[in-house]
């Protein structure tokens, strides 16, 4: 699977400019900094859940949409284990789509690489019964510049299989 993780990872343009990875029909994740309102109206997102910190997510969205936004504050580093953060975030998103009036969720942390991406390969297994690989490499292919956490990949894989096993 590291084979693959270095193929996908060539692609990349950059956080900045790599595009957004649609998990689901309804799921996008990517960066918290590609949430404009031509964004938001051209892939329809009606909810937000932000990985990282109200920091990082637009005022603008956070004000005119306060019951369609969660702010998870999940950290960004080797030393932490993010399936911490899982089941707020799980929870998050079955409320979510659950809601009569959802269309397309956005998930983001600050630069759309580790603290989502991972939220959003944990999310796509449990939800959708997605092998752990299956995820990644259609996160990967859509968006190279992210899961390069090597300790988050390592927990979710681990969570996943343990998953898988009872």
């Amino acid at each position: 699977m590291d084979d693959c993780f270095r193929f996908y990872r060539q692609f990349t343009k950059g956080w900045q400019r790599d595009p957004p990875a649609k998990i689901h029909t309804n799921i996008l994740f990517g960066s918290g900094k590609d949430l404009t309102p031509e964004f938001v109206q051209e892939h329809s997102i009606t909810h937000v859940i932000n990985c990282a910190f109200d920091e990082h997510s637009p005022i603008w969205f956070r004000n005119t949409y306060p019951a369609n936004y969660h702010c998870i504050q999940a950290i960004d580093s080797n030393d932490v284990d993010i399936t911490k953060w899982f089941p707020e975030f799980e929870n998050c998103m079955n409320d979510f789509l659950q809601d009569s009036s959802v269309k397309t969720i956005y998930v983001h942390c600050q630069c759309g690489i580790n603290r989502s991406g991972y939220l959003c390969l944990l999310y796509g297994c449990k939800k959708f019964h997605y092998t752990f690989d299956m995820m990644a490499l259609t996160i990967l292919y859509q968006r190279p510049c992210s899961l390069v956490n090597p300790s988050f990949r390592l927990q979710c894989f681990e969570y996943i299989k343990n998953l898988q096993c009872k």
